[in-house]
């Protein structure tokens, strides 16, 4: 009997079982029609209620929408219907939408407003070598709209090819075939492009309308105060916390168009990358993402070798590159401030010692040595060694307070000086000399560093141009830092006679607004062939979206400068120091020469009116002598 009830009861479990089984399809459909009807709600709404959309439709004389979705894995499924009224269309597209059993996590509903007829032979003279993913139009390859596709569609799918500005034939029937419409024999002679408005739900609470302009079109209007860089920060720290594996290692990146992974691994870029998360995390302060910097850092640390006790390089495969050294400097000595550690001092002190090591005697750089030799590989390769050794050499200083760092920097800057850096405009420059200011206040340092983002029109070609210079934020952010130390110090620079302080803010605000167009918000990434390798991230739109860690760096480290600074850019913004009434002149006799004194924030380098080594001629103490009295005192903890 005993042995019965048990056969009976494993059958009613088992029966019970089928049955919740049989039951899950019909209460997840319940739950997906209500996040359908709920999103739909919110985008009509938000339709009905925008009264110059309203009016555009009207004027265009009958109703054309596309409705997509996607669940945030796959690529959106997009629904065309149109009519003459617009209740029909929106619900005839909605019905569609519904049928494809796709959980809509992102919903999203374009609305045609305008178009025009254009040849196929104007269309390529006009897109042939204008930026990757510049035309921001859609396209209908029918009169009536029985074949069109959105502007995101042709974008996300590469079907476009910006050097010839012809359309690939292939990729548009597959994306007509994945819509359900007929393929096309050949690209028909005359297109009509048009242009939408667009609604995007991701929640049931809250419906965006899209922006319409020309480079920003398709993704949430929003302003770039510092709340915004915050969320940015928030969710592009996610992303990368996503992306890396269990020894440290980042996924290095995607060409989002056909999913394909990057190929390859850069030890400088993973380094800059730890620096770029380190300052995410002194913006958004979620802890979750010590683990993934500390891990990171672990990683790094298996690519730093020794020359000796004193002595530290990054290895970049069989070469010792300046410029890794530098980075790792900025990862470490940057983690330092922000979690209050010293923790990282011997190391500091070892990989800065590095970089003399590889400094010549006018205050270049060595580019990269070869692993076993120690030899010189490259005297030469890219401005950013440069900086990024300099840069290092400084922050080095900052945190162990060692003088031969600051010297060593001094030294580089005064090459860069007088080697006409400023015409190359690096970032890393602006930050160099940004840094420099902050403990030698001099003249020709703070001239440097206002040139790099003013001379050769430079702030106002970054104001007016559109693509992705993701650096460029960070050239005018850091300059602009430099600035308003150089104002508030009260030191001297006879360049601010010439200095177009109101178009570097400019500038700044502008690179803010255009960076969200290269973020990957949920209406971008949705059309894309795997959205959540890319959504969250930030992409290089002028090379096919590519995406890559040092990518993302760079837009945040821009955006880091400009939410650390914002306070000042709006004041400079409203009430700019050019337009400023001039304090009078002091005495004669109360001058000193700030050249000679050298005072700056916490500068005991010069703050007793001694001329630096680097101006005395002298070369910077050597990696591997004695130890100074700061080395003595600092105890070496890690």
């Amino acid at each position: 009997m005993a042995v019965f009830r048990k056969i009976i009861s494993v059958m009613l479990t088992a029966v019970i079982a089928a049955g919740a089984i049989l039951a899950f399809p019909a209460e997840a459909s319940n739950v997906t029609n209500n996040m359908y009807t709920a999103k739909y709600n919110l985008i009509v709404k938000a339709l009905y209620n925008d009264e110059e959309t309203m009016k555009a439709v009207k004027d265009f004389g009958r109703a054309v929408v596309f409705i997509s979705v996607s669940d945030g894995h796959k690529k959106a499924k997009v629904f065309l219907s149109q009519s003459y009224d617009l209740s029909k269309a929106l619900s005839e597209a909605f019905a569609k939408a519904k049928k494809s059993a796709m959980v809509p996590k992102w919903f999203k509903l374009d609305v045609v407003t305008s178009d025009e007829e254009k040849s196929y032979l104007d269309f390529t003279d006009e897109n042939a070598g204008i930026r990757n993913s510049g035309m921001r139009k859609g396209i209908a390859f029918t009169p009536y709209y029985g074949t069109a596709l959105l502007e995101a569609q042709i974008n996300s799918s590469g079907m476009l090819n910006y050097e010839t500005g012809e359309l690939d034939l292939k990729r548009v029937n597959e994306e007509l075939a994945a819509m359900g419409k007929k393929r096309l024999s050949s690209i028909p002679e005359t297109l009509r492009l048009f242009t939408t408005q667009g609604y995007f739900a991701e929640n049931k609470a809250f419906a965006y309308k899209l922006a319409d302009g020309t480079y920003n079109n398709g993704r949430r209007k929003i302003t770039a105060d510092r709340k915004t860089v915050e969320n940015l920060a928030q969710k592009t720290s996610e992303y990368l916390s996503s992306i890396i594996d269990s020894k440290g290692k980042f996924i290095y990146g995607y060409y989002p168009i056909d999913n394909e992974e990057l190929e390859g691994y850069n030890i400088l870029r993973h380094a800059g990358t730890i620096w770029s998360l380190i300052m995410q995390y002194d913006m958004c302060r979620d802890e979750r993402l010590v683990p993934v910097i500390d891990s990171a850092i672990g990683y790094l640390r298996k690519s730093i070798i020794q020359k000796d006790s004193k002595i530290a390089f990054v290895a970049d495969g069989s070469r010792l590159n300046v410029g890794g050294n530098g980075l790792a400097l900025l990862a470490l000595t940057t983690y330092e401030e922000v979690f209050c550690t010293s923790k990282y001092n011997s190391l500091i002190r070892k990989l800065a010692n590095g970089i003399i090591f590889m400094q010549k005697k006018d205050g270049s750089f060595t580019h990269t040595i070869h692993k076993n030799t120690y030899k010189t590989a490259e005297e030469y390769i890219i401005v950013y060694y440069d900086g990024e050794a300099a840069y290092g050499l400084l922050k080095a200083y900052g945190v162990v307070g060692d003088k031969k760092f600051l010297t060593a920097a001094s030294k580089a800057a005064d090459y860069f000086v007088d080697q006409d850096y400023v015409s190359l405009h690096s970032h890393w420059m602006s930050y160099v000399f940004n840094e420099i200011t902050k403990y030698l206040p001099y003249e020709r340092y703070f001239e440097f560093g206002l040139k790099n983002a003013d001379a050769d029109d430079f702030s106002v070609n970054m104001f007016n141009s559109k693509g992705s210079s993701n650096v460029a934020a960070e050239t005018l952010n850091a300059s602009l830092e430099l600035y308003s130390r150089l104002i508030n110090g009260g030191y001297e620079c006879a360049y601010l006679d010439t200095f177009d302080d109101v178009q570097l803010v400019k500038a700044s605000i502008r690179r803010a607004e255009l960076g969200f167009n290269f973020f990957m918000y949920p209406e971008y990434a949705m059309y894309f062939k795997a959205p959540d390798t890319v959504v969250n991230s930030m992409a290089i739109r002028d090379d096919s979206f590519r995406i890559r860690i040092d990518d993302i760096q760079h837009f945040l480290d821009g955006y880091y400068l400009y939410w650390k600074n914002y306070d000042t850019i709006m004041e400079y913004k409203d009430n700019p120091p050019s337009a400023r009434p001039k304090p009078e002149p002091e005495p004669a006799d109360g001058d000193e020469n700030t050249e000679e004194t050298g005072a700056g924030e916490g500068g005991e380098a010069a703050a007793d009116g001694e001329q630096t080594d680097a101006e005395n001629g002298e070369q910077p103490e050597a990696a591997d002598g004695e130890k100074t009295d700061t080395e003595t005192k600092t105890e070496e903890t890690a």
